[in-house]
């Protein structure tokens, strides 16, 4: 039972893992990684929104790029850092 659990628990903590990184070439961006890294790895972005607090007050920005295979990448840049990456299907 403990073993079952325990394979459980590495699944998801691998699967949690898996969603704040995404591959660029041989290279990987990782939540955490600063702005420029991003920028250095996919470019400039091709649509930048602002995140807004809970109050109105700005936050960071929201970078969308358009990748070749119609995938769209959310990169959620706060303080400077990586806070979020989403891969989407178009």
């Amino acid at each position: 039972m403990r073993r079952c659990l325990a394979i459980a628990l590495l699944s998801l903590s691998l699967a949690a893992h898996a969603g704040n990184t995404y591959r660029v070439g041989s290279e990987v961006l990782t939540v955490g990684d600063s702005a420029v890294r991003t920028i250095q790895l996919m470019g400039k972005p091709d649509y930048k929104e602002p995140v807004e607090s809970d109050f109105g007050g700005y936050q960071g920005e929201r970078w969308q790029y358009l990748r070749d295979d119609g995938r769209i990448v959310i990169v959620t840049i706060i303080s400077g850092k990586v806070a979020d990456i989403q891969d989407r299907v178009r």
